[in-house]
C-alpha cells in the first residue's frame, strides 16, 4: 500500500524553483523562441581535429516570439509552480561531424 503513495507522489509536481533557477533552466527555451538555433564546433585531441554542427527548428519557427518575452513567460510559469505547455510541436534535428 506505501509503493503506490511514493509512486504517485513522485510523479506530483515539484517543488517551486527559486528565481535563479527559474532563469537559469528558461534560457535554453527562450533561445528556441524564434524556431530555429544551431551550434558549430571544432575541437582537438589524441586523435587529431574533429569538427561538428547542428541546426533545430521546431514548430515555433510557425509563429516566432521574442525571446526576451518567451524569457520572461517561461521564469513567470515556472515560479507559479505551472507545468511546461505541451503543445506538441515539431521538431527537426540535422547534426553533422567528422575527423579531419
Amino acid at each position: 500500500m506505501v509503493a503506490p503513495l511514493l509512486i504517485l507522489a513522485a510523479c506530483g509536481p515539484g517543488q517551486i524553483p527559486t528565481r535563479a533557477t527559474a532563469e537559469r533552466l528558461c534560457v535554453d527555451e527562450a533561445r528556441q523562441a524564434d524556431g530555429i538555433s544551431g551550434r558549430v564546433g571544432i575541437s582537438g585531441g589524441s586523435a587529431g581535429p574533429s569538427a561538428g554542427a547542428g541546426v533545430r527548428i521546431t514548430s515555433d519557427i510557425f509563429n516566432p516570439r521574442d525571446e526576451q518575452e518567451a524569457f520572461a513567460t517561461c521564469v513567470e510559469r515556472r515560479l507559479s509552480g505551472q507545468p511546461n505547455p505541451s503543445g506538441g510541436g515539431l521538431t527537426v534535428g540535422i547534426n553533422l561531424g567528422g575527423r579531419t
